[in-house]
């Protein structure tokens, strides 16, 4: 496959027990940092604002209800 098959297959499925980024956004929402192996992400779903950190296999979820996260930014 070679190194630039290998870096296109983990770009579209994501490594080896990762989820590949195209999952995560429909999954999370925008991305809005990357750092090392932690992304984080924001998504507005009717009354709720919610901010994931994603990485190392986990997930922290943080839901503020009542706010519009416009105003976060």
């Amino acid at each position: 496959m070679g190194v630039f098959g290998t870096a296109a297959d983990w770009l579209e499925n994501g490594r080896p027990g990762e989820q590949s980024a195209a999952a995560e956004a429909m999954a999370f929402g925008s991305l809005l940092w990357e750092a090392g192996d932690r992304r984080a992400y924001e998504r507005q779903d009717g009354d709720a604002y919610r901010l994931s950190v994603v990485g190392a296999g986990s997930v922290l979820s943080y839901e503020i209800v009542g706010v519009d996260g416009a105003w976060l930014r």
